[in-house]
């Protein structure tokens, strides 16, 4: 036994070459798997962000030229504290002809939509599937209402065929009316 190798009993596929090998082999997977981590913890945060309007609404915060609050009309009538009020009133003295003073406000709600169409959809276009909150603004003149829609955050664009928004979250669809 005593002049038998000390590494006899090792098999061979374990031998010192192969083991430090092995050992570079891992070190180098190690190293690579490493750098895809590194890379990675870049490119989320970058493709989030350059993905983040999709996902948000899809084109839903698209500006209505006409919608601008400096296009009010000036009147003895106090101009409204909401700029979105203010913006849908603008448009339909625009779009319709008449004047603010024959406009009433409806109502001025916030909403839950049920997608990124904020209600008002159009055709041939694709939107997120997720809430969003925002608003709907219902303003009326000469005995027709007409229907303004917006996220949270924007401006309201004018609706020719809107959508009721998502129930409220505290209300059942079987609750009486």
């Amino acid at each position: 036994m005593r002049n038998e190798p000390r590494t006899a009993h090792v098999p061979k596929d374990m031998t010192p070459t192969t083991l430090s090998n092995a050992t570079t082999t891992a070190a180098s997977a190690e190293r690579s798997t490493r750098r895809r981590v590194r890379r990675t913890a870049y490119v989320l945060p970058v493709l989030a962000l350059a993905l983040a309007p999709f996902i948000a609404g899809c084109g839903s915060e698209a500006k209505d030229p006409g919608a601008n609050v400096s296009d009010v009309p000036t009147s003895s009538s106090p101009t409204p504290d909401d700029p979105n009020v203010a913006a849908a009133i603008a448009d339909l003295t625009k779009r319709q002809g008449v004047k603010s003073e024959e406009i009433t406000v409806v109502s001025n709600d916030e909403v839950t939509w049920r997608d990124g169409s904020l209600g008002c959809p159009e055709p041939g276009k694709m939107y997120s599937m997720a809430l969003v909150d925002g608003v709907r603004i219902v303003l009326e003149a000469g005995g027709k209402s007409y229907s303004y829609h917006g996220g949270k955050t924007g401006s309201v664009k004018y609706c020719e065929n809107p959508q009721e928004p998502a129930p409220d979250k505290g209300s059942s669809s079987d609750a009486p009316q």
